[in-house]
């Protein structure tokens, strides 16, 4: 490692590659609704139900994984050994929930996807999104690095999503041979997207690495860990884990609510399935445009609570942008809004995925005790129930409104997909920079706590 915390080229790539897993996770959160409903023949309602009760159990194992991380101790480190132990397993995993068989009855349909999706969510990805994420703080405790960890982590994440999801359903089309209902072409196409995982994950290991060591191995020489009941205590009394629970939740329903009804918003609202890749394209360019050159620059001139205000602000105005594209079915428009929430999502992205790093250094100069593991497990936690809540608010939504799969929808099921794809992010969106305003204070507070944990170091050398 560098000096003032500067990392290599090849561990913030390393970083980035460990998110290739969290890739595959957003990639069934845009498919895998319609894929069950539309190429296996699962109900809407049922589907919303099986995502949320499956977020509620892999919420569960997210705490499990964040204590086993803080009590593993090897030479490669707490959390790194876990991406080689967990990444042929988590391909496999990602390619067993397509191999669900088309003639069974609904039942042991519902039971196959709940076991097969639950393996790789609720286990290997849990494990492994967890590893990763508390990497960052073990890698760096400098600010602008840590954004830089974060910029990788987008685009290898965000970006990464938005360019498959634009070349997945032509993908199925030229293995199918131009059927997009063809579940072979499904099953093929996810099957190599889980070599790719697996891939990743490898290179994510070979190339980081832990260089941030606790006030307690400098002070005492000896690693230390505490119970789960210790670090939750010492979690739920740390403001800024609370914060950085709430303004990932509510950024990443935002999300994955517009996510998880793409493919029915261009199917039945703009009435075009291809619009899911010209859109996805069109959007692809900003969003790494906006992680790449706008997110340093923000973070820099602006600091991390104004960024977010760019970025967050950039994203309403996006929305709003869509949501009048889809009333007057104005396809341009679409495009226009999709730009705009692109470009601004480096800026929004970036300092919300630093807060929990940041909540782990404010615990530490709390207690003198760090806990990268629980204390990114229990944000994932809260991420992944906020994940499941919006699939699951997918599925209810259509069922509610009357939605019947492969035919023209009513204008209340139109309208309740609109309402999902664009204006509830909008609105969660505008929450966020109000809580913004009022709670979070760390940008002033950051150079203190980073030069009294140094002290304290320095006190026994």
């Amino acid at each position: 490692m560098q000096e003032n915390g500067k990392l290599k080229f090849t561990e913030k790539l390393a970083f980035g590659l460990g998110e290739l897993p969290g890739t595959m996770n957003s990639l069934l959160g845009a498919f895998l609704s319609m894929f069950y409903t539309d190429r296996i023949g699962m109900a809407a309602a049922a589907v919303g139900t099986l995502f949320f009760i499956s977020r509620l159990f892999d919420g569960i194992t997210d705490l499990i994984a964040g204590n086993i991380i803080d009590h593993t101790h090897t030479k490669w480190g707490k959390a790194r050994p876990w991406l080689l132990w967990m990444a042929v397993p988590t391909g496999l995993a990602a390619a067993l929930i397509f191999m669900i068989p088309v003639n069974a009855s609904e039942t042991v349909k519902l039971i196959y996807a709940f076991i097969t999706y639950n393996l790789f969510t609720s286990i290997m990805y849990t494990l492994v999104g967890v590893a990763k994420n508390s990497l960052m703080p073990l890698m760096t405790q400098n600010g602008m690095e840590r954004g830089k960890l974060a910029m990788f982590s987008l685009i290898f994440g965000l970006g990464g999503t938005i360019l498959a999801m634009s070349v997945t359903i032509p993908f199925v089309m030229k293995v199918s041979g131009g059927n997009p209902v063809d579940v072979t072409a499904w099953r093929v196409v996810f099957c190599i997207y889980g070599v790719i995982v697996t891939l990743g994950m490898l290179g994510s290991f070979l190339m980081s690495k832990e260089h941030v060591k606790s006030v307690n191995e400098v002070v005492e020489k000896k690693e230390t860990s505490l119970s789960f009941k210790d670090a939750l205590k010492n979690f739920f009394s740390n403001k800024y884990f609370i914060f950085a629970i709430f303004v990932n939740v509510v950024v990443n329903f935002s999300v994955q609510i517009n996510s998880g009804c793409q493919t029915y918003f261009y199917r039945y609202v703009m009435e075009d399935d291809m619009l899911t890749t010209t859109l996805n394209l069109w959007s692809l360019i900003p969003t790494i445009i906006g992680i790449v050159f706008l997110s340093g620059p923000s973070l820099k001139f602006f600091g991390k609570k104004k960024s977010v205000y760019v970025g967050a602000g950039g994203q309403i105005i996006g929305y709003a942008v869509r949501g009048a594209a889809a009333i007057t079915m104005n396809v341009p428009m679409l495009i226009v809004g999709t730009v705009i929430c692109g470009l601004t999502t480096g800026p929004l992205s970036v300092p919300v995925n630093i807060l929990a790093s940041d909540a782990v250094d404010y615990g530490e100069y709390l207690t003198n005790k760090r806990i990268e593991g629980t204390g990114t497990a229990v944000v994932s936690f809260a991420q992944k129930l906020s994940t499941g809540l919006a699939s699951g608010c997918v599925g209810w939504i259509l069922g509610l409104t009357g939605f019947v799969a492969n035919q023209a929808q009513s204008e209340a099921v139109r309208s309740g997909i609109t309402f999902m794809f664009s204006w509830l992010p909008l609105i969660l969106l505008a929450l966020v920079l109000i809580v913004y305003t009022i709670v979070y204070k760390y940008d002033k507070e950051e150079v203190e706590v980073l030069d009294e944990l140094q002290r304290r170091k320095n006190a026994v050398k």
